[in-house]
């Protein structure tokens, strides 16, 4: 059975989502809702999931190693021209640290760190965040699902599978509104990194992107006291007040993608 598995990369692919989704439920379903462990936010919260993270990590890089995948899902070369489309994620992110650094609150060490070895262990932490959901997400999936289907129904399903994944968030006692918030900007982040994923055809890069972003966040939130997710009844318009320029990001870099297709042709 494995070995028929192996030969069918949107079955396996759909199962390793799977498996990942159960590894945050079961434990919830085992030993019941804590209302206060979604509220974890900033350094905090980022350093309090390392065990989770590298247990995931690890089980990743056995999964695709036994699969021979590593080239399918994008550890190779970047494509010609496909950087640039970096450049304005990451340029946000430093903004977002610049903020942390300029109006630090937080009254510790370093735009919320209280130690350098705290943040080294946060840049090993995003590094296995990065690793981890790109690594499943726009490489095992993204793979899997470009077996069968167009480039654009891969970014599209990649994006959605993406968003509702944070739906496991209500297990973990998220509220019904926080988890639709989560799972709008998820998806149209998704949509974005799927994206760049068909641009760059390579998943490494976005596995930097990702945990650089994710630092920025974690850092600012502490910086400033912030939290990752508002609490209380939030409304959909502002879900889509901030999903939409990651979307429409996504489109804008999908549409350049395509059209680099049909000179190339």
């Amino acid at each position: 059975m494995l070995t028929k598995l192996k030969k069918q990369p949107l079955l396996m692919s759909m199962l390793i989502v799977f498996l990942y989704a159960l590894w945050f439920v079961i434990p919830a379903l085992l030993h019941g809702i804590d209302p206060h462990a979604h509220g974890l936010s900033g350094i905090g919260g980022a350093l309090s999931m390392w065990r989770s993270e590298l247990i995931t990590a690890v089980v990743l890089i056995l999964l695709v190693s036994w699969l021979g995948w590593w080239r399918q899902i994008g550890f190779k070369s970047v494509a010609k021209g496909g950087w640039k489309f970096l450049f304005p994620i990451l340029l946000i992110a430093l903004v977002f640290l610049n903020m942390a650094w300029v109006i630090d609150t937080s009254g510790k060490w370093f735009m919320g760190f209280s130690s350098p070895i705290e943040l080294f262990s946060l840049i090993g932490v995003v590094l296995l965040l990065g690793f981890v959901e790109e690594g499943i997400f726009r490489g095992v999936l993204f793979y899997g699902l470009r077996t069968k289907l167009t480039p654009l129904f891969t970014v599209i399903l990649t994006a959605v599978i993406f968003g509702l994944f944070h739906f496991v968030n209500l297990i973990e006692g998220a509220t019904f509104d926080q988890t639709l918030f989560q799972a709008l900007h998820a998806g149209a982040m998704g949509f974005l990194y799927a994206s760049l994923r068909l641009h760059l055809d390579a998943v490494w890069p976005l596995m930097l992107t990702h945990s650089f972003w994710d630092f920025s966040l974690f850092t600012l939130q502490s910086a400033h006291h912030t939290e990752a997710v508002v609490e209380g009844s939030m409304p959909l318009s502002l879900g889509f007040m901030i999903a939409a320029p990651a979307l429409l990001y996504g489109v804008f870099v999908y549409w350049r993608w395509r059209k680099s297709i049909r000179i190339a042709a």
